[in-house]
């Protein structure tokens, strides 16, 4: 297979270091050469995002999804209502997990690229008094745009609620602390900005929340986190047998990140970002979400032009080595296509991608902007 560059929201390209972590020599995982793994990983983790000993990192084998649903089924019970902020794909698949467990929620929907409004979610919360969790995405990928967690936090303290972010694709990426944002959970993937491999998925939870983890009925197996929760604490091992491989990939990709330091890595996504989205300016595309301020460090969302088709563009682009992601939703209809730069992407990488599109968009479909 040959080589491309992934400027797609995950999986993403990753380093020569990352991949060769992934092909340690075989290892079971039931003897302490594992939990060592298992418990570097987690200070990794909580490392990461400024939790203290208060938090406790999971980690489980299954994609984003696998632990939005873990979180779901474990942490919430028939009695909770829960407040739904969904605004995109991902927002809707939070939803579709609380439907699948009939979970009671109130939803607050907006369009995609819709911004959750602060008034919207005070105003549901004195209408509905039996909310005790606000629950939504940190990034909404669908779009490339970041909700407004910090002052959905300052609601959740001022109304004792409970916050849980899916955090999936904005974390390595966006500046995410959860002491200070007030995250109770967050969920989270290495397989996008902190540049790891698919395939396994994490839980960052307050030890608060383990009384009502334990007091819920089990909804199913493999994603109980009560069994995740006692496998951590007791010698640092997973109920079921683990991703060993990935998530030495995760560990390593967790250094790499620690080593570049949080500033240096935010900055660079902001700036490949930047190079990205003024080269699609220069080129007359229109962007989904044009406000910086609420515009992703690694996720930038454009329309193609109406006679160019979407999957002939994709393919077009592929064949020159680089790789885009087709729109979702009411915005594939609309030809949005997405250009992320999560990962080992350079600001070469970003500069070249820019030459070949503009060459793609000007001399295989005639477009001139």
């Amino acid at each position: 297979m040959r080589e491309l560059k992934l400027f797609a929201p995950g999986p993403v390209n990753t380093t020569a270091t990352v991949k060769k972590a992934a092909s340690i020599p075989d290892l079971c995982h039931r003897r302490s050469d594992f939990e060592d793994i298992i418990r570097e990983t987690g200070e990794l983790i909580k490392e990461l995002f400024n939790a203290g000993e208060e938090y406790l990192p999971l980690i489980l084998t299954g994609s984003g999804t696998a632990s939005n649903e873990a979180v779901y089924s474990s942490l919430c019970s028939n009695e909770d209502t829960i407040l739904l902020i969904n605004n995109g794909e991902f927002g809707g698949r939070l939803k579709e997990i609380m439907d699948t467990y009939k979970l009671t929620y109130v939803e607050l929907e907006y369009k995609w690229g819709g911004y959750p409004k602060v008034e919207d979610i005070s105003k549901a919360i004195r209408e509905n008094p039996s909310i005790g969790i606000i629950s939504m995405v940190f990034q909404e990928t669908s779009t490339g745009m970041i909700n407004p967690v910090e002052k959905v936090a300052e609601i959740c303290r001022e109304n004792d609620l409970l916050f849980f972010i899916d955090g999936i694709s904005a974390v390595g990426g966006e500046y995410i602390d959860v002491r200070k944002q007030g995250i109770d959970v967050l969920t989270g993937v290495p397989n996008k900005a902190i540049g790891g491999l698919p395939g396994v998925s994490f839980v960052l939870m307050h030890t608060k929340l383990r009384k009502r983890i334990e007091k819920n009925n089990p909804k199913n197996i493999y994603l109980n986190l009560k069994k995740f929760v006692d496998f951590k604490l007791r010698n640092n091992q997973t109920p079921n047998t683990p991703g060993v491989n990935a998530i030495n990939a995760f560990c390593q990709s967790l250094k790499e990140w620690k080593e570049e330091g949080r500033d240096v890595r935010l900055s660079r996504y902001r700036e490949n970002a930047g190079i990205i989205r003024n080269c699609l300016k220069k080129a007359n595309l229109k962007l989904l979400i044009e406000d910086e301020s609420i515009c992703s460090n690694t996720v930038t969302s454009v329309f193609l032009p109406k006679h160019i088709e979407t999957n002939e563009f994709l393919d077009a682009m592929e064949d020159r080595g680089f790789v885009f992601y087709e729109g979702k939703g009411p915005l594939l209809e609309q030809k949005m296509i997405q250009i992320a730069n999560m990962g080992n992407i350079t600001k070469d990488d970003c500069h070249e991608m820019c030459d070949v599109l503009r060459d793609v968009l000007e001399n295989t479909f005639g477009y001139s902007g």
